[in-house]
């Protein structure tokens, strides 16, 4: 399902396309596809891996136009999305969005809305919560197929992904894990769980949420909870400044964590675990 807003105009629905056209081709990331007299700039977003569609159509598409109020007038141009995408990745479209609004003087319309209202960010964030939760209640069953993780927590991992290559250049990925996610889940519940590897032997970023570091050593592998393992550890685990709850481990206390790790007990695995993707991990 695709959950859809429509941009219309006061007092007129002329706007300059050419200029609509010159933004959409200077963002690297939108391309246009043609279909008869329709057209779709779709974003994609070449790390995050979504889409967003940004429609100019050849007639209306606003549902019930006529009860809507008359001074306004529709474009025919429409911006749709996936309803279960993550809120931060709605965010990052939203910010696209507003800029042709205010480009434009674009009003906004959305089936849930009384009549048209003036373009606002956070407004159509919180309306697309609204739908994406609806959509979930009804239907439970598609949703169950996808892991879950806390939407406070997922923006974080995104957040972290989008900033990774900068980390890579202020530490030096030569001399300094910049560490990867990986996440995984049981059959028995939506829950992913966030994890990341460590062999032993560089220093390394500790990203936001990990819940499991995988010790790759290949004599003793194993999973280690992140939780025990800070407990026993909270002095070698560095907070990076400026950077959010991002903490390393330098070179000094490599071998000091290695020990912990390899003479430590730590509470074993409980339940089978199997790897799963992040685009198939929801926050709802």
């Amino acid at each position: 399902m695709q959950f859809k807003f429509y941009y219309l105009k006061e007092g007129t629905r002329v706007f300059d396309r050419t200029e609509l056209l010159t933004y959409f081709q200077a963002n690297p990331n939108i391309t246009l596809t043609k279909n008869g007299d329709n057209r779709d700039y779709t974003y994609h977003h070449p790390i995050l891996d979504f889409d967003a569609h940004f429609i100019l159509s050849s007639k209306s598409a606003i549902p019930h136009l006529e009860r809507l109020n008359p001074k306004y007038f529709d474009v025919n141009f429409r911006v749709e999305f996936d309803i279960k995408l993550p809120t931060y990745c709605v965010e990052l479209i939203l910010d696209i969005a507003d800029e042709v609004a205010k480009m434009f003087k674009f009003a906004v319309y959305n089936e849930s809305y009384e009549d048209i209202v003036t373009f606002r960010k956070n407004t159509l964030a919180k309306t697309f919560d609204i739908w994406k939760n609806a959509y979930k209640n009804k239907n439970e069953e598609e949703i169950a197929s996808f892991s879950r993780i806390d939407p406070a927590l997922l923006s974080q991992i995104y957040n972290y992904i989008l900033r990774k290559p900068k980390l890579e250049v202020l530490l030096d990925k030569n001399k300094v894990q910049i560490s990867d996610y990986f996440f995984m889940r049981t059959d028995k519940s939506r829950t992913a769980f966030v994890c990341m590897a460590w062999d032993g032997e560089d220093p390394f970023i500790i990203p936001p949420g990990i819940d499991i570091l995988f010790y790759s050593d290949s004599k003793s592998p194993k999973y280690v909870a992140m939780q025990e393992l800070a407990v026993k550890a909270d002095k070698l685990l560095k907070m990076i400044d400026g950077y959010g709850n991002i903490r390393m481990v330098d070179m000094k206390s490599v071998g000091k964590l290695r020990k912990i790790i390899t003479k430590s007990k730590f509470a074993p695995l409980t339940v089978e675990l199997k790897e799963i993707k992040l685009k198939n991990i929801l926050d709802i």
